[in-house]
C-alpha cells in the first residue's frame, strides 16, 4: 500500500494519473527474496512498456480513433467479459456501442464499481450510481478495470467485422457466447442463459 502511494518510485506512466489499473501487465514474474513491492510494481511497469511498444499501440492507436487509455480501458473489458476466442468480437460490440452511440451497459463495470463479482446484479446494484455504471453513464469508465494482457490489446486494435451490437455468454461452463445485432436477438440469447444458469 506504501508503494502504491508513491507511483513515481516504480515509474507508473503518467497517462495513468497514478492509477494502476490498467498498467500492471499480466504476466508470470521470477520474484527474488530481496525484492520489495517497489521492485515488484517495477517489474509490472517494466513489463507492461514492453508489452505497448512490442504491439506498436501508441503507433496504432491513431488509426483506431481512441487513445492509448481508451484502448487499454476496452482492452481490460474485453478481457473480463469474454474468453480469448471471442475477444475480437466482443472488441467490435464495444467499439460499435461507442460509437453509434450507445450505452455500454455491462455488468462487468458495475461490479468494478461495487466491488463485486456477481454474476446475477440485482435491480438495487444496476441502480447504484457509480462512475464505472455503465447503464446510467454514457461512454467508457473513468479507468480500466482489470490488466488486460497482450491478446485483449491486440484485439482492440484490430477487432473482428461485424455489426453486432450485443453479446451474452450462454453458457458459462462451456464459455460459450452469441453475439447479435438487433435487440430481440439478445433477449432471445439472454433467456437461452438464464435458462443454462438454472
Amino acid at each position: 500500500d506504501a508503494a502504491l502511494k508513491n507511483p513515481d518510485s516504480w515509474n507508473l506512466p503518467k497517462a495513468a494519473g497514478g492509477n494502476p489499473e490498467g498498467f500492471l501487465f499480466p504476466a508470470t514474474y521470477e520474484i527474488a527474496k530481496e525484492d520489495t513491492a517497489v521492485d515488484v510494481l517495477k517489474k509490472m511497469t517494466t513489463r507492461w512498456q514492453q508489452a505497448i511498444d512490442k504491439l506498436e499501440v501508441s503507433r496504432r492507436a491513431s488509426g483506431t480513433g481512441f487513445t492509448v487509455y481508451q484502448i487499454l480501458t476496452i482492452a481490460s473489458i474485453v478481457e473480463v467479459e469474454s474468453g480469448p476466442k471471442d475477444y475480437s468480437k466482443v472488441a467490435r460490440v464495444v467499439i460499435n456501442r461507442l460509437r453509434k452511440p450507445m450505452r455500454l451497459q455491462l455488468d462487468s463495470t458495475v461490479n468494478y464499481g461495487l466491488g463485486t463479482t456477481d454474476l446475477h446484479l440485482t435491480q438495487a446494484q444496476l441502480d447504484k450510481d457509480t462512475p464505472y455504471n455503465l447503464h446510467l453513464h454514457d461512454g467508457l469508465p473513468p479507468s480500466p478495470i482489470g490488466n488486460p494482457g497482450e491478446a485483449a490489446i491486440e484485439a482492440v486494435l484490430e477487432p473482428a467485422d461485424g455489426t453486432w451490437l450485443y453479446f451474452v455468454t450462454v453458457d458459462i461452463k462451456k464459455q460459450i457466447t452469441k453475439f447479435a445485432t438487433t435487440y430481440e436477438e439478445f433477449l432471445k440469447y439472454k433467456a437461452e442463459f438464464r435458462r443454462n444458469a438454472g
